[in-house]
């Protein structure tokens, strides 16, 4: 340790007793465990989705592949773009609800009045298109295949054969993942309880599980319990994403039987808590938040379209939607059930314009096609931002490998930088992340040993990416007296040592028979977003990392 971070120790010591920071090598961040740190997007749409399409996207998965990999892509302004840091792995995940019409439209149909108006009214420059197409028919689950002259069976199956032919074509092992994948997009009402399910292999349904033929997030769960079988070499994840639209649908099935939340414990481990329309961690003012909530927030259709600010009622709704609110639910089930909400953290850009990991504020050129390559069009969607990524630490760069580790719930999620960051629990205080990562550790995603856990001592080992890091929080949701108890600890990185830290955090409320998740959020310092105050000055945001929670289950164990 240099005598900076002696320094650093021992001040950090005098202020709390319980928090240890120290400078650890870049090279070493995950050095003494197996898993290596991938980086992907697990959320993006081409111009097989009928949106993306009505935008002026004109790029398929191949060319989505492609961009993912570091090669460059010509815009429709003539602009060519590529990432300077290519994607380790990618899932292209188009709206299954369209692949029959977009096939059709694009092969024998093309020619129908229906195909050509729509086509003439899809160039990108205004959204009239998507607002007049594809809205209705996603808000109601109805087939865009009812039009007379045409008939999306056969073509929906052509294209999905495309999705999985370039996905197998563009996959490298060892070098690059590219999964089978497609969206299941249920949006009643204008709310949206998508999930974009995710397959280990090519053997994959024969027809995609979409929400017109399974338009409730149960006969969903049903259909790929029925059609995706282990003994048939198929398995998925099914990620729930925009549940900060959702008024709270995405987790609550009053239809389901207990072998239906069976099944959602099997299928969805994890949860995209921030991509383009916002994050969904914590919804600002409600009970279980904080000040940090403040960030990236979209306030659902419905709602925001009334035209007057939401009631407290709505409030209240919103703030269900948020991924807190639902593990604050999953503790409470936990003490006398299976909990059937271990959401582990994920983070993606929901682009539509076929252009993986694009998140980087500076060149952002938005996520809506043609239609905000436009400067003008692109401030129109300020609500918007770049996206994130997910972190992923697997043990090499194959579609097995990386499934595990989703499955495991080994990730985390950003808001759009690489920052490393590994959290696990240990029993022991010893302050060091690289000795006590290699004991008992129990790591994110994981639950701790009920009989063994008498302390709790939390470690988050952090590396920035290319600005300085400024905050780690650790939030914790206990059930104390029937109630939910939230709590959080934040430790101010000191200036001077924001590049590197092992932060060691006690958890001195800690009892063995109290049901409670926690997790970890690492914050940037300010950088500007990628749209300014109306005054011209930048608006700055604190861009942050959510890694995946650890849970404590005494009933379960």
């Amino acid at each position: 340790m240099n005598h900076g971070s002696e320094r650093l120790v021992g001040l950090i010591r005098k202020l709390q007793p319980w928090i240890f920071l120290v400078s650890i090598p870049a090279a070493a961040l995950g050095a003494a465990a197996q898993p290596q740190l991938f980086w992907g997007d697990l959320h993006v749409h081409t111009s097989y989705s009928m949106d993306a399409f009505a935008m002026g996207t004109r790029f398929t998965p191949e060319d989505a592949y492609r961009f993912a990999k570091g090669q460059s892509l010509t815009l429709a302004d003539g602009t060519s773009v590529k990432l300077d840091r290519p994607l380790d792995f990618v899932a292209i995940t188009d709206h299954a609800e369209t692949f029959g019409v977009m096939g059709a439209c694009q092969g024998f149909a093309a020619q129908s009045a229906y195909c050509q108006e729509f086509a003439r009214r899809s160039d990108g420059r205004s959204f009239d298109s998507f607002r007049d197409y594809f809205l209705p028919a996603l808000w109601h689950n109805r087939s865009l295949c009812s039009q007379p002259d045409i008939d999306c069976s056969t073509a929906g199956h052509d294209v999905w054969q495309r999705v999985v032919t370039q996905a197998e074509a563009a996959n490298e092992p060892g070098v690059f993942t590219a999964f089978v994948a497609n969206e299941w997009s249920s949006s009643p009402a204008n709310l949206h309880w998508h999930r974009n399910l995710i397959y280990r292999t090519s053997d994959v349904p024969v027809h995609p599980i979409n929400a017109i033929d399974e338009p409730g997030i149960v006969s969903m769960w049903r259909a790929l319990d029925d059609r995706c079988r282990v003994q048939d070499n198929c398995e998925v994840l099914a990620i729930p994403h925009n549940s900060n639209l959702g008024l709270g649908g995405s987790f609550a099935v009053p239809s389901a039987r207990a072998s239906d939340f069976e099944l959602r414990s099997r299928f969805e481990k994890l949860i995209e808590i921030h991509q383009h329309k916002g994050q969904s961690e914590c919804y600002p003012g409600a009970l279980l938040s904080d000040e940090a909530c403040d960030f990236e927030i979209r306030i659902p259709i419905p709602i925001a379209g009334q035209g007057s600010p939401p009631t407290a009622d709505q409030q209240l709704q919103i703030a269900n939607g948020y991924v807190r609110q639902a593990l604050a639910d999953g503790v409470r089930e936990s003490a006398t059930d299976q909990n059937t909400l271990k959401l582990g953290f994920v983070g993606a850009t929901d682009t539509h314009s076929a252009r993986p990991g694009d998140v980087e504020d500076s060149t952002w050129r938005g996520a809506s096609g043609r239609y905000d390559l436009n400067e003008a069009n692109r401030k129109t969607l300020v609500p918007n931002n770049p996206g994130g990524l997910t972190g992923v630490w697997a043990q090499a760069n194959t579609r097995d490998a990386i499934f595990n580790a989703l499955g495991q719930r080994a990730t985390y999620a950003t808001s759009g930088p690489r920052i490393a960051v590994r959290f696990f629990h240990s029993s022991s205080p010893d302050g060091n992340c690289e000795t006590m990562a290699q004991t008992d550790a129990t790591f994110m995603g994981g639950t701790l040993p009920g009989s063994d856990t008498e302390k709790a001592y939390f470690y988050v080992e952090v590396l920035k990416d290319r600005v300085p890091l400024a905050r780690v929080d650790l939030i914790k949701l206990s059930l104390v007296n029937d109630q939910i108890k939230q709590t959080i600890q934040s430790i101010d990185l000191v200036a001077g040592q924001q590049t590197q830290a092992c932060v060691q955090i006690d958890d001195s409320d800690f009892d063995a028979s109290v049901p409670s998740v926690w997790y970890a959020r690492v914050l940037q310092q300010p950088t500007p977003r990628w749209r300014r105050n109306d005054d011209g000055t930048p608006k700055m945001i604190a861009e942050r990392a959510w890694t995946s929670p650890i849970w404590h289950e005494p009933a379960g164990q």
